[in-house]
């Protein structure tokens, strides 16, 4: 019989989720500490505009972007003139459930709701849980 357990169950979640739907995730794994979700998407048929069009179906994505200004300051003073560089980043914590993770979470229920999924069983990530919580219910 098959070991069940938890840490089994992990030891085995890329062979659970090639079997599952069909993807490779280590694929897209970039050094162990980044995502090619455009890539992934694109495998899956999905174009970049196709992804948009579902978050904001969703009331996510779109979210905006902050100018760091303190740190730009200091760029700014301690750079050689001509050089240096403005930083901005994206604040998703205005997505729905606050979280980037609402960005997959919007295009996992989109396909399930297209292969009539009635129930999606996630790796113990309570915000993932969260995201996909709120992604339904909107789906309704």
């Amino acid at each position: 019989m098959r070991d069940m357990s938890y840490d089994a169950v992990m030891a085995r979640k890329n062979e659970i989720m090639k079997k599952s739907v069909g993807v490779d995730y280590t694929k897209y794994e970039v050094e162990g500490i980044a995502f090619d979700y455009e890539e992934m998407m694109k495998d899956a048929g999905y174009s970049v505009d196709e992804i948009r069009n579902i978050q904001l179906e969703t009331g996510v994505g779109n979210t905006p972007l902050v100018e760091l200004k303190n740190i730009n300051k200091l760029i700014k003073k301690i750079a050689p003139k001509g050089k240096g560089a403005r930083i901005f980043v994206k604040d998703e914590a205005t997505n729905p459930s606050g979280s980037f993770k609402d960005r997959r979470a919007s295009v996992s229920a989109y396909r399930a709701k297209i292969m009539d999924i009635r129930e999606l069983w996630l790796q113990p990530a309570a915000i993932t849980v969260q995201q996909l919580h709120h992604r339904l219910q909107k789906e309704d």
